[in-house]
């Protein structure tokens, strides 16, 4: 045979053999391939970047991020942080030092071994800069073992610093000493970084943040859970993700169906935030877990208003003490424990106890928890049950994978809206439900321990039937649902009544547009007759758990009690000064942020991780923006490109607009500001806005038919491979600030 023959029959093997891999690997629409490795390379480009890049880095710490001062220390004066654990390959102190306006003195530094290794003796010399910043004092370690426990001594010379750290600290706490004699209960902050001009790459100390994070955690966690997480798991589920985009127009038949696909997604990247973050790293989590607790214990609900009942239990008090939390929450400078030897702590403290700790002699007040009833705390009881008689890290785990169960509703409810209003685009249902499965801040929540979980899944699904009675009319079981989760809303949490101003609106349009049909009529009586007896059930119930029978705090009726309504005018320059970065002169200045919706609704609603204190760069936020404004101008586009149809769809799609805006009028009504001075931050949340998040999803993925049907898949897809990597980006944040 020619030898040239025999080449070019196994060249043609070859490419048949790498068309049938990329047939299969790569299957359905080949744009949404081409656009997701466009996008994914950029992405891919700049967490590569980020990974790479050389930084300096954090040996330990003592877990106080700085809020206030802590001792006041005058020329000569010495400040001994005690009993504080020096990790090896340590090279320099660091303090948060204030000077006010006078230059920083010299400063002495001992490190005292407690163990008898001796002191290490070293001096920063005075320096003209004045206020309040880092200072770094080197010190040379050569310590072989994970560490040694020492006294850190600071002495300024002939000036006066204060040192800042966490006041008031509550929990296991050693006071520092200023000259021999304890200061005022606190602690001081202090990191132990690398050498000077020593740096490492976050890539560089991957394998010593995931044993890091592998602490208190449920037994079977390990540094192996982080890398088959990073390396297996997430790459997985992301190219999962884009196939389902890229083979939703197929007509082959799915064995499952592509809601649930989009519910399973959901559901595991948000069980993946239940890996990240750390121990009650979350708005209020330990605070959620004191109310699932105690009811898992003792089929009450907290105490509603101040007692003498203890708020946390002995176990948890003991976890809370283990992590830390007291110290470093709310604070981005915080670092949480990350020894061996933290865990053999609190190992050590529970086995000296005479008897287990306690588990049910929580259920104090606190007023994150006080107004809300069982109801989704109850949903939590099976899995803490199931880890009854393991640590409070596991239990904490168990319970957050049943808030990722509601997340996942919400990503399946989001698919079904826009399948109801554009069934003849699937590959844009299954956008909506990915944008919502992926979404960072919102799977962050739903990864974590708290009562937002419960009312937006009630929220989507209303949502839902909403829609799908204003497309298909009004049944008995549609009604009797939507009347079920009017009801069910609030008992997850108060803000479920938000959507109650919409629904009923929608409910008034369907039934004008129905007023002939007998049907719709018996209907709307079957859910009213469901909402009366659903009501007065909860009505007798309430007293049980004592609690009122609506679920705002104070038990107030709905709405009636905003200050909002008593002052029109001042709520409309609230929110005019809310969603407009240019206030007119004539209006009373409300705020000192130049642009609340941004600080809340893009940075807060979109990426700020642990307590709000962990969050992307800035460019990121802006170019959230901009694509906002994007699809926001080609959803008007779409509207008149498709006016017959968006005519057709008028009270879906105005009730889907409808949602968004009346959730977020209700939650600025809520915290409209009336003392007549500016407010020096905002107290708003962005997940306050989660459950219209299902709504929003619909509109962005309808919002692509702007660019026209070809280029709507296309437009779609990008966002979610955009979503993609960032909820990648966002686990790999949140690590390297907790651990790095």
């Amino acid at each position: 045979m020619d030898p040239t023959t025999t080449a070019r029959q196994r060249r043609d093997v070859s490419r048949r053999l790498l068309r049938s891999v990329a047939r299969h690997a790569l299957p359905g629409d080949r744009t949404v391939w081409l656009v997701a490795a466009a996008v994914g390379a950029v992405l891919l480009a700049l967490l590569l970047q980020a990974l790479l890049k050389p930084r300096e880095y954090v040996t330990g710490s003592n877990s106080a991020a700085p809020v206030g001062a802590v001792a006041v220390v005058n020329g000569g004066q010495r400040l001994c942080v005690r009993d504080v654990r020096v990790p090896a390959g340590t090279g320099r102190v660091r303090f948060r030092l204030d000077t006010r306006t006078a230059p920083t003195p010299p400063l002495r530094l001992e490190v005292r071994a407690l163990d008898g290794g001796g002191s290490i003796h070293s001096t920063l010399p005075a320096s003209p800069i004045s206020g309040f910043r880092n200072v770094d004092i080197p010190i040379p370690t050569t310590t072989a073992a994970p560490f040694f426990t020492a006294n850190v001594c600071l002495t300024p010379v002939g000036g006066t610093v204060f040192a800042w750290g966490r006041p008031n600290f509550l929990g296991n706490n050693v006071q520092p000493l200023l000259d021999g004699r304890p200061t005022p209960s606190g602690r001081v902050s202090l990191w132990f970084l690398g050498p000077p001009g020593v740096e490492k790459s976050i890539a560089d100390q991957l394998p010593q943040i995931f044993r890091r994070a592998a602490l208190f955690r449920p037994g079977f966690v390990g540094a192996w859970t982080y890398w088959a997480l990073f390396l297996v798991g997430l790459p997985l589920l992301g190219y999962a993700a884009i196939r389902l985009v890229a083979t939703a127009g197929s007509s082959r038949r799915r064995r499952v169906p592509v809601a649930v696909l989009v519910a399973l997604f959901a559901f595991l990247n948000a069980g993946a935030w239940a890996l990240v973050t750390p121990t009650f790293e979350s708005p209020d989590e330990s605070e959620h877990f004191v109310y699932a607790q105690y009811f898992a214990e003792t089929g009450h609900a907290v105490d509603a208003a101040p007692s003498n009942r203890p708020l946390y239990s002995t176990a948890e008090s003991f976890a809370i003490d283990a992590v830390q939390l007291t110290g470093v929450i709310e604070r981005s400078e915080g670092k949480a424990p990350w020894l061996a030897a933290d865990v053999q702590d609190w190992r050590e403290r529970v086995a000296a106890q005479p008897s287990v700790p306690r588990q049910d002699n929580g259920g104090g007040f606190h007023p994150a928890i006080s107004a809300h009833t069982p109801l989704y705390y109850g949903l939590l009881a099976p899995a803490y049950w199931a880890a009854h008689g393991a640590s409070v890290f596991s239990q904490l785990f168990w319970m957050r994978l049943v808030s990722a169960l509601l997340g996942a509703v919400v990503a399946a409810m989001a698919f079904l809206i826009v399948r109801e209003l554009l069934p003849r685009q699937p590959a844009l249902a299954v956008a909506a439900g990915l944008l919502v499965a992926f979404q960072p801040m919102f799977t962050f929540i739903s990864g974590a321990i708290n009562n937002d979980s419960g009312v937006n899944a009630a929220a989507a699904v209303l949502i839902y039937l909403v829609v799908r009675a204003l497309r298909r009319g009004l049944s008995p079981a549609t009604a009797a649902g939507i009347a079920t989760l009017l009801v069910v809303g609030p008992l997850m949490k108060g803000t479920g009544y938000e959507l109650y101003p919409p629904v009923l609106l929608a409910l008034a349009y369907l039934m004008w547009r129905q007023r002939r049909s007998r049907r719709a009529w018996a209907a709307l009586a079957a859910g009213a007759g469901t909402f009366i007896a659903l009501q007065l059930g909860w009505q007798a119930l309430a007293p049980v758990f004592h609690r009122e029978v609506f679920t705002t705090p104070g038990g107030t009726t709905p709405g009636v009690s905003l200050s909002a309504i008593d002052h029109p005018r001042a709520y409309l320059s609230w929110l005019w000064q809310i969603f407009v970065p240019i206030r007119p002169p004539f209006m009373q200045d409300f705020t000192v942020v130049h642009w609340p919706f941004y600080n809340v609704y893009v940075r807060r609603g979109f990426g700020s991780f642990g307590w709000y204190a962990i969050e992307f760069p800035q460019w990121l936020y802006l170019l959230v923006v901009a694509v906002v404004a994007a699809l926001g101008a080609l959803g008007l586009r779409a509207l008149h490109l498709y006016r017959r149809a968006a005519l057709d769809r008028a009270g879906a799609i105005g009730f889907l607009v409808l949602v968004p805006v009346v959730v977020i009028c209700a939650v600025e009504a809520a915290y409209l500001p009336l003392g007549g001075l500016p407010i020096d931050g905002t107290p708003e949340q962005g997940r306050y806005a989660f459950p219209a998040i299902a709504a929003v999803a619909a509109l962005v993925a309808g919002s692509t038919l702007g660019a026209g049907r070809r280029r709507a898949v296309p437009i779609a897809s990008a966002l979610v491979v955009a979503m993609v990597g960032l909820a990648f980006a966002s686990r790999v944040l949140t690590l390297a600030a907790f651990f790095s």
